[in-house]
């Protein structure tokens, strides 16, 4: 049993939080030197929605598998990862027992869990509650662990205050594209849905909403692939054109955009508007896999087979991207950033930046959060 002391003379503040998403789990430890945060990024292991889906062959009955197999990533980060061919570690080794002083440990979880918490209430309730035990005991009673499922909106705002770190101000908004959702964050005094945000020591009203189901991920479940949206389809035929995927993807509705997994009023699936229009002197940044795909990967993997992540849906993607975007009527070609909301979370859980949020909201489920 590894338990850590709290109060260690020399020590820096550090977090860990861990990166629940839809495909798998990454553990990232967070060192605060001076007014900075430093990342070290750790391994990678099973998704927590798996099991409670019974998907990719994970069954419930052996989710303590799942559950040691996350706990033992803060012993695997202690010593380098494996060598890549060609391409370094896959994670460098930090000895966070030795140099952190850790506060506050997380386990979040992003799209993947808010659709397994949909399938299955009671067994996902049941797994938060074995992986906050399990952590709990691991790192000793004097930190403070934090375990559940982050609605849309804390996702999209995390991410935003990842970006706002590097930016130092907040006159921007994000479009975060993740694998089962998207996220759009912007401050915004005059958005009814605003909420106070505690920045800096002061509030600040800011405007973030998920799209469940619109992630890269699942939108292709939620479209279907059409033929037209295969990888290398207009290969050799002068007939094929961008509009004939784009086409096949119903985004845009009367009243916005088609949200298909969250509810409202009882039902699942509703059609959501964003309000660009009091979004004023914003500069726009995409972040997520939109830093990845640009315009050019429409011709590489659609109109040639080129070297394309998961060839097979890479066509979809590239198209799918675009036009989102177009249909929220944002400039495809504004900005692109990383973002990693795992640094939001650890910078809104050391200033307590939620303290004046208000009620929570759990879309993805009819009733309600956990």
């Amino acid at each position: 049993m590894c338990f850590f002391t709290s109060a260690s003379y020399g020590k820096n503040k550090c977090q860990i939080v861990f990166d629940a998403g839809s495909s798998g789990t990454r553990l990232y430890v967070y060192e605060k030197k001076g007014r900075a945060w430093i990342e070290h990024e750790g391994p990678k292991g099973a998704a927590l929605a798996d099991p409670v889906r019974e998907i990719r062959g994970a069954k419930w009955s052996r989710r303590d598998q799942l559950i040691v197999e996350l706990m033992s990533l803060l012993d695997s980060i202690l010593t380098d990862g494996p060598q890549y061919a060609g391409k370094g570690l896959a994670w460098k080794a930090f000895d966070w027992q030795r140099r952190c002083n850790v506060g506050t440990a997380s386990v979040f979880a992003t799209a993947g869990m808010r659709i397994a918490e949909h399938v299955n209430r009671a067994r996902s309730q049941q797994l938060w509650k074995e992986i906050k035990q399990a952590l709990q005991k691991k790192l000793g009673p004097k930190v403070r662990v934090l375990t559940r499922t982050l609605p849309g909106y804390e996702e999209g705002l995390f991410a935003w205050l990842s970006v706002r770190e590097k930016r130092g101000n907040s006159k921007f908004g994000i479009v975060e594209m993740g694998g089962a959702s998207s996220q759009i964050t912007f401050p915004c005094r005059s958005c009814k849905d605003s909420k106070n945000i505690y920045i800096d020591g002061r509030n600040e009203k800011i405007y973030s909403y998920s799209f469940l189901g619109l992630g890269g991920d699942e939108a292709k479940k939620v479209f279907g692939l059409s033929p037209s949206c295969a990888y290398g389809a207009g290969l050799n035929k002068s007939s094929w054109s961008e509009q004939q995927c784009s086409s096949t993807m119903k985004l845009k509705k009367s009243g916005g955009i088609s949200d298909p997994y969250n509810f409202e009023r009882g039902k699942r699936g509703t059609v959501k508007k964003i309000p660009f229009d009091k979004a004023r002197n914003i500069n726009w940044v995409f972040t997520g896999a939109f830093k990845f795909i640009n315009e050019k990967s429409i011709d590489k993997c659609c109109r040639n087979k080129g070297k394309c992540f998961e060839s097979r849906t890479s066509c979809f993607r590239a198209v799918y991207y675009k036009k989102y975007i177009q249909d929220l009527g944002l400039n495809y070609k504004s900005e692109r950033a990383g973002a990693s909301w795992t640094l939001g979370a650890a910078i809104c859980n050391e200033n307590n930046c939620l303290k004046n949020f208000g009620k929570k909201s759990c879309l993805w489920s009819s009733k309600g959060c956990l």
